[in-house]
C-alpha cells in the first residue's frame, strides 16, 4: 500500500510541476507604439504624406518572443478614383531585418507613388514574434497633392 501512495504521491507532485512551469511559459504579445507617422522630408507626426513623397514612420517595438517579421500595410479608405494604367497605388511589404530582436525603434520611409490618388489611406503595423504570436497597431494617413 505504501508504494501505491508513494507513487500517487510522485506522479501528482511531477504533474503540478509541469501544470506550473506551463503556466510562466507564456510569452507576452509585441507591443507596438507609433511614434510619428508623416511626411519624410520633416519627420513629421501629422500623418499626412504628399504624392510622390515619402511616408515618414518611427515604431516603438518590444517583443518579448523576439521579432520574426514586421509588416506594413498602406490601403484606400473610402472612395478614391481608380487611375485605369496603374489601379489604386497601396502598399505591402514585410520587413526580415529586425528578426531575432527583443526591442527595436522601427524607423522607415516608403516612397508615395507619383501616381497615387489624394485621399484617405489606413496604417497597418503588424509584427508578428518568433513564438508566432501577433500585435497590431493601425492609424488613417492622408496623401495629399504636393
Amino acid at each position: 500500500m505504501n508504494k501505491k501512495v508513494f507513487l500517487f504521491a510522485i506522479t501528482l507532485g511531477v504533474t503540478l510541476f509541469f501544470a506550473a512551469c506551463n503556466d510562466d511559459d507564456t510569452i507576452a504579445k509585441p507591443e507596438i507604439t507609433i511614434l510619428e507617422l508623416g511626411e519624410g522630408d520633416s519627420h513629421g507626426n501629422d500623418h499626412i504624406a504628399k504624392v510622390g513623397g515619402e511616408l515618414h514612420i518611427e515604431v516603438e517595438v518590444v517583443a518579448e518572443g523576439k521579432i520574426d517579421k514586421v509588416q506594413v500595410i498602406i490601403h484606400p479608405e473610402g472612395e478614391h478614383k481608380s487611375i485605369i494604367e496603374h489601379g489604386e497605388w497601396e502598399l505591402d511589404t514585410t520587413y526580415t531585418k529586425f528578426s531575432g530582436l527583443k526591442n527595436t525603434t522601427f524607423h522607415e520611409h516608403v516612397d508615395i507613388a507619383d501616381w497615387a490618388e489624394p485621399g484617405e489611406y489606413h496604417f497597418d503595423f503588424i509584427v508578428t514574434d518568433m513564438e508566432g504570436n501577433q500585435s497590431s497597431a493601425e492609424s488613417d494617413i492622408e496623401i495629399i497633392e504636393e
